[in-house]
């Protein structure tokens, strides 16, 4: 019988093992392609059906703006932004993988962006989320600024020597959240924000308080100067809208002047007693004038005044308006303190709309240039003159050529003219007939540039162009507003949002 050689058991064994193996492997295999086949399946599956959730991912956008910023809610982690092209604002929700950067790329974290900024971000549209945030480059800023002018006639805005547009839609932070420009007033130290020529964002940096005065009577159509924003005549029952921070206060009458220092906070009232700067007597002294063209008229406190001598005026804030035929008239404030001093004018000759010099034809007559005299008095708060006084009739009391004045300064130029400050205006012949009623809130105590007019609702004289309009009642937070009064025959009225009491 033929020999039969079996196999190793050991080289079976390992026969038997790598089949196991391979099958293994071989079923490995087919579990893996099937798991993929299934999860094919279950991803076009959820391709069709939309759950809502998108996981963020970094760098993924599909929109882009420039925008300034006007609201941010770190609880919620929004940012509300404002397009100024559009004026149209919209929220973006920010989450850790959105980055913040400075206008030089620098990342910085959401607590160091400032509300008012102007923006460049990327976000993704359909999800309203943020994915980058850098602060513009191509932005300009103009911060804490005290020295500026708003024209709301022609919406414009001067900062220092430029000129920028400026629109009812312009982004405005008070109070660290958004406001409107009524709420800007005057005295406010703000910082603005922009692109090219036009402003985005103006933010209250510095607002302010109020000043009420008591035991003021002895001061009565004096004047009083705190800090470098506020010259006003002295009148019964005031409320001067004043800079937050500290501030030298000067009160003057019949000569006599006093000075305090106050500290202003925001928002606050303060109750200033000046019944201790009463004087004895009265305190003169002497203005030499040099005043060019030699023809010009000079008006002292309202009066028409001969200044071909030495003039003897009260220590204290006078008003000063000089006019010439062919000038631009020059009315400015003139503090007379106790050392002698001089004053020299220089005024501009007037010009037309091409930019030439006026003509003898283009001259006002004695009724035109009273009319603009008495224009100006009364916005200064003086009764006027009289066409004879204009005619030359000088009140003596204001002339002569004893005494000694100065400035109370070390300025060796001399006596030193206050610009700026709280002024009124004077309503024109046309709006005389007409009024400017508050309607509400009522029963609050209602002040126009400082002066009281009475308890709402009430009704005063309109008075065309911008007014600080303060409404104050005990227990309450003052609230001041910024009006511009149109020159429209006819009346109108203003209605604002109760006040807030004081806790």
């Amino acid at each position: 019988m033929p020999k039969r050689y079996l196999p190793d058991r050991n080289k079976r064994s390992g026969l038997v093992r790598e089949q196991r193996k391979n099958k293994k492997v071989y079923g490995i295999i087919f579990l893996l392609g099937l798991l993929w086949l299934t999860s094919c399946g279950k991803q076009e599956t959820e391709e069709k059906t939309d759950t809502g959730f998108v996981a963020a991912v970094t760098g993924v956008f599909d929109s882009a703006d420039t925008a300034v910023v006007a609201e941010i809610d770190m609880d919620e982690k929004t940012i509300t932004l404002k397009n100024m092209d559009k004026k149209r604002q919209y929220t973006l929700t920010y989450d850790g993988t959105t980055f913040f950067y400075d206008k030089y790329g620098k990342v910085i974290s959401i607590t160091q962006l400032q509300k008012g900024e102007v923006v460049d971000v990327t976000f993704f549209r359909e999800r309203k989320r943020l994915n980058t945030l850098q602060i513009s480059g191509e932005a300009w800023t103009h911060k804490y600024i005290d020295e500026y002018k708003l024209n709301e006639e022609k919406l414009q805005a001067e900062v220092g020597s430029a000129i920028y547009a400026y629109s009812e839609d312009t982004v405005v932070i008070s109070d660290g959240k958004q406001g409107d420009l009524i709420d800007i007033n005057p005295v406010d130290v703000l910082t603005f924000r922009g692109m090219d020529s036009e402003v985005y964002s103006i933010v209250v940096e510095r607002g302010h308080g109020y000043v009420r005065l008591k035991n003021e009577e002895y001061f009565y159509g004096g004047w009083i100067e705190i800090g470098n924003k506020t010259i006003q005549k002295v009148s019964e029952s005031m409320m001067l809208t004043v800079p937050e921070g500290s501030h030298q206060v000067i009160i003057s009458n019949k000569g006599t002047s006093g000075v305090k220092q106050i500290e202003v906070r925001k928002d606050m009232e303060l109750e200033l007693d000046v019944g201790d700067l009463k004087g004895e007597e009265p305190k003169y002294g002497t203005v030499v004038f040099t005043i060019t063209p030699e023809e010009a008229t000079l008006y002292l406190d309202g009066e028409k005044t001969d200044y071909s001598l030495p003039v003897r005026l009260e220590v204290g804030i006078h008003q000063m308006i000089v006019m010439a035929d062919g000038y631009d008239t020059v009315s400015q404030y003139l503090k007379v303190g106790e050392a002698s001093a001089g004053i020299e004018v220089e005024m501009k000759a007037k010009e037309d709309v091409s930019g030439n010099d006026v003509s003898e034809n283009d001259v006002l007559s004695d009724s035109e240039l009273l009319d603009e005299v008495n224009r100006i008095l009364n916005e200064k708060g003086y009764s006027g003159i009289t066409a004879d006084e204009l005619a030359g009739n000088y009140n003596s009391s204001n002339t002569g050529q004893s005494g000694t004045a100065g400035n109370g300064t070390d300025n060796s130029a001399g006596t030193n003219t206050a610009t700026g400050g709280t002024q009124t205006n004077t309503p024109t012949t046309s709006t005389l007939s007409y009024y400017v009623t508050i309607e509400a809130p009522i029963g609050v105590e209602i002040y126009l540039d400082g002066n009281y007019i009475g308890i709402t609702p009430c009704s005063f004289k309109k008075d065309a162009g911008s007014h600080t309009l303060t409404l104050r009642k005990t227990g309450y937070v003052a609230k001041s507003y910024t009006i511009q009064v149109d020159e429209e025959q006819k009346n109108v009225s203003y209605s604002f949002l109760d006040l807030v009491k004081i806790e």
